[in-house]
Formats: structure tokens, C-alpha cells, sequence
């Protein structure tokens, strides 16, 4: 099962995520949830605390990772790089985990001007697509206010 909350600024999609993910593993499902949202706050909805969200890197944000994998240098311009990284591994190696479901922060951009996104971008995409066409947990995100993840094919 894969589930998209997605809809206008403060209709509750965040705090609808975190009821289905925390059903769905009350029932003994394996749940990945994700959050899409460069706003955050679904690891706190889960319940966790301050200093524990603090310590979750968003996918955004692990550098190292992103030129491994697309071959190009967050925040540089220009130049080639991968549109198909592997990402597999990822939900399970960065996911942190609390009764029984994974939780995934996706991260965005920080502030306008920062550089270009796009081998983020491209993973992050990659990233989605595999967790709906090969993951078998079921998957719940939360998405960012508006059309955007529309328009940016992620939901």
C-alpha cells in the first residue's frame, strides 16, 4: 500500500500520516513513512523528541551521499551527473525507527538562492519512484502544502 498526503497548508496532513502509519503498524504491517514535506514535522507527530529528531539527517542534506551516487557535487552548477542513482539501500540504512515504523526525512531546499538543486532532486525522485514500484512495506507521505508535488511528478 502507497499513500500520498497531499492538499492546502494546515488541512492535517501530518497528523493523518502519523495515525495510518501508527495503525497500519499496530496491525503488524511494516510501515516506511516518509516525509516530503521540506517543513518537517512529522518525526515530532510520531512522537519523537526534539533532540531525537535533531539527530535525523535529511536525504537532502548528506552530500557525501548524493555526488556517490549521481556523480555531481551538491550546489555546483553546470556539468553532468546520474539521473538514475541507485537508491535501494536508503530507506532502510537512513530510516530511523520507532514502534514499528520507519521514519524517512526527505529534507528541500533551505533558502532561495542556494545553489543548483538538481542532483538532490534526482535522487530524491529516484527515490520515491523505487519506494512505490519496489518497496513492499506500505508506505505513507507526507507531502509539502500545495500543487508542487504534483508538478514535480513526486505524488
Amino acid at each position: 500500500m502507497k499513500l500520498a498526503i497531499t492538499g492546502k497548508g494546515g488541512v492535517g496532513k501530518t497528523t493523518l500520516s502519523s495515525l495510518l502509519a501508527r495503525f497500519f503498524a499496530s496491525q503488524g504491517r511494516t510501515v516506511l513513512a516518509i516525509d516530503a514535506d521540506p517543513d518537517a514535522n512529522l518525526a515530532a507527530a510520531l512522537g519523537y523528541a526534539p533532540e531525537e529528531f535533531s539527530k535525523i539527517t535529511p536525504v537532502s542534506e548528506m552530500s557525501e551521499l548524493i555526488e556517490e551516487r549521481t556523480g555531481a557535487k551538491p550546489g555546483t552548477t553546470g556539468g553532468y551527473f546520474k539521473i538514475n542513482p541507485r537508491v535501494d539501500d536508503i530507506p532502510d540504512r537512513f530510516s530511523a525507527r520507532r514502534n514499528g515504523v520507519k521514519l524517512l526525512v526527505m529534507g528541500g531546499v533551505k533558502k532561495g538562492g542556494g545553489g543548483c538543486i538538481c542532483p538532490e532532486s534526482v535522487l530524491l525522485r529516484s527515490l520515491v519512484n523505487h519506494l512505490i514500484l519496489y518497496e513492499k512495506d506500505v508506505v505513507i507521505m507526507d507531502m509539502e502544502a500545495g500543487i508542487e508535488p504534483l508538478g514535480r511528478a513526486t505524488a
